[in-house]
């Protein structure tokens, strides 16, 4: 009989009026993967916090070994034997590997022993897999590497029970093969896992059995071999997805044209080199790529926040290189930034304020020399409305909305001006199943419309999916191709530079 490493017993947690955990148990069996699925919000990472000790529950209860435990604090649950990698790495980016992993488990707490550490690291590494150089600065290391030491961290804490919150949120596609690896190794040799995540097919691949949350609620509890990415995703969002429908349509006028265009990165480095395409009204372009190809310094030289050191960026005919963004947004373009926390949003200010940061100098909302107060908050309620933005009303601070509603919030303000272009950069990063729908949705309708769309995507099935025409990026070049879109061999060896990409 399979013995229990961990049960969940009706917790209950709430925030003022806001239940964000209501009643939910499951029980996670020694030597298994189980993964804990559902939309943002639905209370995945609340109730993680609570078997962590950051939360405490309203009522309920936490059994370990069949043993019930009161969490009070994060240093209780590592004494009990849990590690918890976060979504956000919690490293200093200065200190070494072995200075890291030493800090969080108290060796060498009265005396840094660097050898001892480094030693440690080592042996470490070498039990489980997982290779990692002890001497190396965190901030040297690729997002992927970086993982590895925080799964070290909690590894050298003595942890039987590993909790991972959206693991792979910021993984490429090898990286997050060599973790699937790594997490089927520790299972292998009797650690206990939770899989935080909304992603299907990640879920269906590794895990052994698979709980889904909605609205903070427990919909069911699965053996992966019993159910199928459809059935979980009706489970998540409560009802069917509508399906992915791009109907053939006849592309107009060329909205954004690129020739020739090299842009400089980090380090000096030629992060776009010479790349040349357009996109046209009533049309989805996209560009796949692995994270760090250039696609992050090309859009940068679209909107003005890079200098374009050769070539030329125009817009509905109009030269738009080098201008800067306060004059090229005027012009009429939406942009949906792949970081909507740091670069689409202002987290201290509330919704309505958001929805006009970039349309704030139009004549509609003057009034004299000041804000027509009235018609922002009118048109807030309505885009609020229209987008269906779950929030408790216009005033509430950004920072207080899931993802997903961050989301939302971008797309509602870059949309309701009706761009007749639209620049979309990994527009459904970090979102669950029914936000990237949502997403996609307005994308389509973009395009139903009549206005272009870039959409700049690390997702290869979100870029199959949507455009009519797609590119891929490696190394700052680009290479068309949609002849071989249904030949995702072939697309996965332009996207790891295995054929020539020169145009």
């Amino acid at each position: 009989m399979t013995s229990l490493a961990l049960e969940i017993c009706g917790i209950t947690k709430a925030f003022g009026n806001n239940v964000a955990v209501d009643g939910v148990g499951f029980s996670l069996q020694q030597g298994e993967i189980h993964a804990l699925l559902g939309e943002n919000g639905a209370g995945k990472s609340t109730l993680m916090n609570l078997i962590y000790g950051l939360y405490q529950p309203d009522s309920g209860e936490i059994r370990i070994d069949g043993k019930p435990v009161v969490m009070d604090s994060p240093n209780t649950a590592i004494a009990r034997g849990i590690g918890m990698v976060h979504q956000h790495f919690m490293l200093v980016p200065s200190l070494s590997v072995a200075e890291n992993i030493a800090l969080s488990s108290g060796r060498g707490k009265f005396r840094f022993r660097r050898k001892d550490a480094e030693q440690h690291v080592f042996e470490l590494s070498a039990r489980y897999g997982l290779s990692i150089p002890p001497r190396a600065k965190v901030w040297q290391l690729s997002v992927g590497l970086q993982q590895r030491v925080e799964i070290l961290k909690a590894l050298s804490a003595a942890a039987r029970i590993l909790i991972l919150d959206e693991p792979t949120a910021a993984l490429s596609s090898p990286e997050i093969a060599e973790l699937f690896d790594i997490l089927r190794r520790l299972r292998d040799d009797g650690h206990s896992i939770i899989f935080i995540s909304h992603k299907l097919k990640e879920v269906m691949a590794l895990s052994d059995r698979i709980t889904v949350l909605r609205r903070g609620r427990n919909v069911v509890t699965t053996r992966v071999d019993e159910t199928s990415p459809a059935d979980l995703a009706r489970q998540m969002v409560g009802h069917e997805l509508p399906l992915i429908e791009r109907p053939p349509q006849v592309a107009g006028d060329v909205r954004l044209e690129i020739c020739s265009l090299t842009v400089v990165g980090h380090h000096d480095q030629v992060a776009v080199d010479g790349c040349s395409f357009d996109a046209r009204a009533g049309e989805i372009v996209g560009i796949a790529g692995v994270d760090g190809n250039g696609q992050i310094e090309l859009v940068e030289a679209i909107v003005g926040l890079r200098k374009a050191e050769r070539g030329s960026i125009r817009f509905n005919k109009a030269e738009i290189t080098n201008l800067p963004p306060s004059k090229s947004r005027q012009l009429g373009y939406g942009y949906i930034p792949e970081d909507r926390q740091t670069a689409g949003l202002i987290l201290n200010f509330t919704i309505a304020e958001n929805l006009i940061l970039n349309v704030h100098r139009l004549k509609r909302y003057q009034k004299g020399f000041q804000l027509d107060r009235k018609r922002i908050d009118a048109d807030a309620d309505a885009l609020i409305r229209d987008y269906d933005v779950r929030t408790t009303n216009r005033g509430a601070l950004a920072k207080s909305l899931s993802g997903g509603n961050q989301q939302k919030v971008v797309i509602a303000r870059e949309l309701s001006q009706a761009p007749e272009l639209l620049l979309a950069v990994n527009p459904t990063r970090g979102l669950d199943i029914g936000a990237t729908d949502y997403v996609h949705q307005r994308l389509l309708e973009q395009r139903r419309h009549g206005h272009a769309v870039l959409l700049i995507s690390t997702e290869l099935d979100e870029v199959l999916g949507l455009s009519d025409r797609i590119f891929v990026m490696y190394q700052g070049k680009l290479t068309e191709a949609t002849p071989f879109r249904e030949d995702l061999s072939k697309i996965g060896l332009l996207m790891a530079g295995g054929e020539s990409v020169n145009r």
